[in-house]
């Protein structure tokens, strides 16, 4: 784990992974996860040689906390991390929460970014069109609203529902790895990558469930730019058998950017993760 102080004296946090000497690609994981969910890419990444970048975000793991942020300044630390470890060009890879980072980057930084890959990327849930089209469930839309207008009763749910100890996290690997859903082939076919995961959002509650609770409210609130206001290209997988961010949510948001290639195959809400080879063509570059 690595970190910076950042010229408005917070400190940024970052783990590095795959090959240290590689093509550098940023990595922006799912809903409080912290970035040590790039372990669980650590074997592919490095065999692609592809230097991974974790960020964690702020008020997860060891970064601190931009409460009064919007989606569309947290570039501004982007930039800062970029032009302190001299990199000019990089590539962007998100997964599910952390690919609304991934769009506020590819937005406000284009001429710095060579390629951005969102796999079962988030919407901008304030948009009444993306609640619309988004088929989002129920308890999802339940759980959002919470985090918008209770945020302590929010963070205390996430909180007392994550698990956190070693022992937690094998009970809840086991419990997830059963059935035959797309994710619980992937649990048990990936325990590794899956328990690398399970852990990351452990970490992210490493200073308690307020970043968590910034973390949903950041993606949840007006994000300060619109889709179309990406122009960068950015390649879209999603699992036509995810539960969790539901097809209908991936082809709203691909239908809405300018320049994308939307890549719609068989799994579940891991499909970017399970065949990564896809992934590392697309991010590598010279």
């Amino acid at each position: 784990m690595n970190k910076m102080t950042l010229q408005d004296g917070r400190i940024l946090a970052w783990h590095e992974f795959g090959d240290a000497a590689g093509v550098p690609c940023l990595f922006f994981p799912g809903s409080s996860s912290s970035g040590l969910a790039g372990r669980g890419l650590d074997g592919s990444a490095k065999a692609a040689g592809i230097r991974l970048l974790a960020i964690d975000r702020p008020g997860l793991g060891h970064s601190d906390p931009a409460p009064t942020r919007t989606l569309a300044e947290v570039p501004d630390d982007i930039r800062e991390f970029l032009d302190v470890q001299g990199i000019e060009r990089v590539g962007v890879l998100a997964h599910s929460a952390g690919g609304a980072t991934a769009l506020a980057v590819n937005c406000r930084l284009p001429e710095r970014v060579t390629a951005t890959v969102i796999g079962a990327g988030s919407g901008p849930y304030s948009e009444e069109w993306f609640r619309a089209e988004a088929e989002i469930p129920g308890m999802s839309r339940a759980f959002y609203d919470l985090a918008l207008r209770a945020p302590r009763v929010f963070g205390a749910v996430l909180q007392s529902s994550t698990p956190r100890t070693a022992k937690a996290i094998g009970r809840t690997l086991s419990m997830i790895s059963r059935g035959d859903s797309p994710d619980a082939v992937y649990a048990r076919t990936h325990p590794e990558e899956t328990r690398a995961a399970l852990e990351a959002v452990a970490d992210g509650f490493r200073q308690g469930s307020r970043g968590p609770t910034d973390d949903a409210r950041l993606i949840c609130r007006p994000w300060g730019f619109r889709l179309d206001d990406v122009s960068g290209h950015v390649e879209w997988w999603h699992g036509e058998q995810d539960a969790n961010v539901r097809p209908a949510a991936g082809r709203a948001i691909t239908s809405r950017l300018p320049d994308v290639t939307a890549h719609f195959v068989d799994g579940g809400h891991f499909a970017l993760l399970d065949g990564t080879h896809p992934i590392w063509d697309a991010l590598r570059w010279s």
